[in-house]
Parts: structure tokens; C-alpha cells; sequence
């Protein structure tokens, strides 16, 4: 199998750890809480908030690493500005939805991310 293009393999046990190359954000399979629906979480990590996460009934390597190719690395460009210095973690929630924003202190462009813990839709 190819490697993946800008993430590193950190860890494989219990864990599935990876770091990009470029940006330094983390990519993790990780067993989750017994509440969730899926049994594992594959999860995106940019300064410690959750930019991306998909849920998988099983430790899915393979499913998970099909997904970091297709992101080489987190996008957090403003879409409005050429800003590329975007700040992420204002969190809000909604019952078992929680959320995280991105926010441009340039122009003042916000937009909230994909629901990252709980029901996806």
C-alpha cells in the first residue's frame, strides 16, 4: 500500500496515531465512549479541537487511512480573504451535537464546522 501523502504514522497500538508533516495537526483512531453509536472514532486534530471525525464499527485502519489521503492536510484558509491564519474552537452545542467554529479575525468571516461528536447528518 502507498504511504500517505504529509502524515506520519506516530503509533499503532491501542491507538491509530498519525501527525501531518506540514501543519503538525493529528489524525486518531481511537476507541470511544460506550455512548457513542460507533465503537470506534477517527478524528482530525487541529490545536486540540476536532475539525473532522467519522464513526466505524470496527477498527477500520484501512477505511481510516483512505480518509487522510484524501486530506493531505486540514484546510483553514478564510474562503472571504487570503487569511490563512484562521482561529478554530468556539464551540457550540445542541443537545448531543457539538460543534466548532471557525472564525477570521481579518474580515470577521464565521462559519461552524461539521458536527463533530454525536448524531452526524
Amino acid at each position: 500500500m502507498p504511504p500517505i501523502t504529509n502524515w506520519r504514522r506516530e503509533s499503532r497500538s491501542p491507538t491509530l496515531a498519525y501527525r501531518n508533516t506540514e501543519t503538525g495537526a493529528r489524525a486518531v483512531l481511537h476507541r470511544a465512549p460506550d455512548s457513542y453509536r460507533y465503537k470506534w472514532r477517527g478524528v482530525i486534530l487541529v490545536d486540540g479541537y476536532p475539525v473532522w471525525s467519522r464513526g466505524y464499527e470496527t477498527k477500520d485502519a484501512t477505511s481510516f487511512r483512505d480518509e487522510l489521503r484524501e486530506r493531505p492536510a486540514p484546510d483553514l484558509n478564510c474562503p472571504e480573504c487570503p487569511n490563512d491564519d484562521v482561529r478554530v474552537g468556539e464551540k457550540a452545542a445542541d443537545g448531543a451535537k457539538v460543534q466548532r467554529w471557525y472564525d477570521c479575525p481579518n474580515c470577521g468571516y464565521e462559519a461552524p464546522s461539521r458536527i463533530v461528536y454525536g448524531a452526524e447528518r
